[in-house]
This record gives structure tokens, C-alpha cells and sequence, in this order.
């Protein structure tokens, strides 16, 4: 008869994997906090207030795009901070 217990531990080669995919996923966390610290934030900041200057002027001028696209790059930031809380890889 088998024992609940033993069935319940990895084994080394389960282990040594998970280990792998651990240092992979700190790696990619870096990289990302190196992207959102150099380039996501300072875009967010210079977007975002382009697009607080131009969201006024959507509907009278007809700039639903740009005024779109402004926005999406002022979402930069957090699109880098969401991809580095979950590790997700750049290619």
C-alpha cells in the first residue's frame, strides 16, 4: 500500500526545474523593472500630460485617435508593472 506522504514530495529532477523556472522569472522581472524605471515611467509622465491636454479638445476637433493613442502610451508604466508582477517574458 502507498503512502499518501511520499506521493506529495517532488523529486530532485521536479525540484531542480522548478529552481530553473524561478531564476527565469527573476530575470525577467529585472529586465522589467529596468524597462519601467527608464523608459515606461518617463513616458507615462510626458504622455499623460499630453494627454490631459488634448483629451479637452477630442470631441471639438476630432482627435479620438491621438487622444487614444496618448492614453495607451500613459497605460506604459503600468502595462511594465504588470508584466514584471507576473514575469512574463519579452519575446
Amino acid at each position: 500500500m502507498r503512502d499518501w506522504k511520499t506521493d506529495l514530495q517532488p523529486t530532485g529532477a521536479h525540484i531542480l526545474q522548478n529552481i530553473s523556472l524561478l531564476k527565469g522569472s527573476c530575470l525577467w522581472s529585472i529586465i522589467w523593472l529596468v524597462v519601467l524605471l527608464f523608459i515606461g515611467w518617463p513616458l507615462s509622465i510626458l504622455l499623460g500630460g499630453l494627454y490631459g491636454l488634448f483629451c479637452p479638445l477630442t470631441t471639438c476637433l476630432g482627435l479620438d485617435r491621438l487622444s487614444d493613442l496618448l492614453l495607451e502610451g500613459a497605460n506604459l508604466g503600468r502595462t511594465c508593472a504588470n508584466n514584471m508582477r507576473h514575469s512574463k517574458p519579452m519575446c
